[in-house]
């Protein structure tokens, strides 16, 4: 419906004006509030990232091999038990536990 008048016509100018602003200020509105959620998001996710990291989530364990209790049992050195029980010598010259030989004083020479 035309206006009547050259005022008319100018306020219903202004009005509709004014309507598409607030349509484009809405839609600015939301994605500005997007994109804060969106990188807050980020903050967080890389917070987290960076603590799980220093906790050590990421770092491969070494997988523990179960040694059966017998063994256990076996490998504890007897002198430390019962010095009196074992005819060991007294020299200083053992065995490791692993069963290498220490290298004596003329053999590293």
């Amino acid at each position: 419906m035309p206006a009547k008048s050259k005022h008319m016509e100018q306020r219903k100018q202004r009005i509709a004006t004014a309507k598409k602003n607030a349509r484009l200020a809405g839609k600015l509105r939301r994605r500005r509030q997007l994109q804060a959620l969106g990188g807050l998001l980020a903050v967080a996710a890389v917070l987290t990232l960076a603590y799980l990291w220093q906790d050590g989530f990421f770092t491969d364990e070494e997988p523990v091999e179960d040694v059966p209790t017998s063994e256990v049992t076996e490998s504890v050195d007897p002198l430390a038990t019962d010095p009196a029980a074992t005819d060991a010598p007294t020299d200083g010259a053992t065995e490791s536990p692993a069963g290498e030989e220490t290298p004596t004083e003329t053999e590293t020479e």
